[in-house]
């Protein structure tokens, strides 16, 4: 193995992207694999056995996300340049440029991933890689907002101000509060993808909700009702997913 080179890891839930992946790191010449992961959890306990020098990371996986597993990176104290690669620009990027960090879009072009494997090489010979993993918690915590596109252009909101998503058609109504609903132009199911998996359970076809403002579920009256600034929401639940919903939280 060339000492020269980067070790890098990818974590991807997608067999065929990190085959992929794995291909166009190779043609850059400045790179040596050493490990795949098919999800977040597998992808931190490589990180933590290999130490690797970049780790490629989904954004969008089954259960934890990217981002969940920065957050678990930062309790086991890893230094581990992260780069993201997403196919949704939706995904906190101004957060990921700010807190020197970088992003590949999927499809990645080879002459994009040379420009981060370089910028990756001159950080590290200026040592500039400690407290990264600090300054991109703490940048997703105040920029976490999502670009949703509307009728009339696009709006950004931050989930943790969403209370409940209701699916209209192929529009999708998000609440805010009692005063404040967005209509915004995709399907409940994509606003399910990129919400975080953490927070938000899909009651119904139609409808999604914040579980932090979830305050009761009645499997008589078939509702849940969601509390926000002592506003109240009820929201239609069949009384299967009132029994999954609860489980999910005493798991959690």
């Amino acid at each position: 193995m060339d000492i020269d080179k980067i070790n890098a890891i990818i974590v991807d839930d997608e067999e065929q992207a990190r085959d992929v992946f794995e291909r166009l790191l190779q043609r850059t010449g400045d790179v040596n694999i050493i490990g795949k992961a098919s999800n977040a959890d597998d992808g931190l306990e490589m990180i933590i056995s290999k130490n690797p020098d970049i780790a490629f990371l989904d954004v969008q996986m089954p259960g934890k996300d990217g981002f969940e597993l920065v957050r678990e990176m930062k309790k086991f104290n890893v230094k581990t340049t992260v780069v993201f690669v997403t196919a949704h620009i939706e995904y906190a990027v101004n957060a990921l440029k700010v807190a020197a960090f970088d992003y590949l879009l999927k499809p990645v072009a080879l002459d994009e991933l040379k420009q981060t494997i370089d910028r990756f090489k001159n950080e590290k010979k200026q040592d500039l890689s400690s407290n990264k993993i600090d300054l991109l918690l703490e940048m997703l915590d105040k920029n976490d907002k999502i670009c949703f596109n509307t009728r009339t252009g696009y709006i950004y909101i931050s989930p943790k101000e969403i209370v409940y998503c209701q699916a209209d058609v192929n529009y999708t109504e998000i609440f805010i509060n009692k005063e404040r609903k967005e209509v915004v132009t995709i399907n409940i199911g994509k606003i399910e993808e990129l919400l975080p998996k953490s927070n938000f359970h899909r009651l119904s076809r139609s409808h999604l909700i914040n579980t932090n403002f979830l305050a009761k579920a009645d499997r008589k009256t078939k509702t849940c009702e969601l509390y926000k600034d002592n506003e109240k929401f009820v929201i239609p639940a069949p009384p299967k997913q009132i029994r999954l919903l609860e489980k999910l939280i005493h798991q959690g």
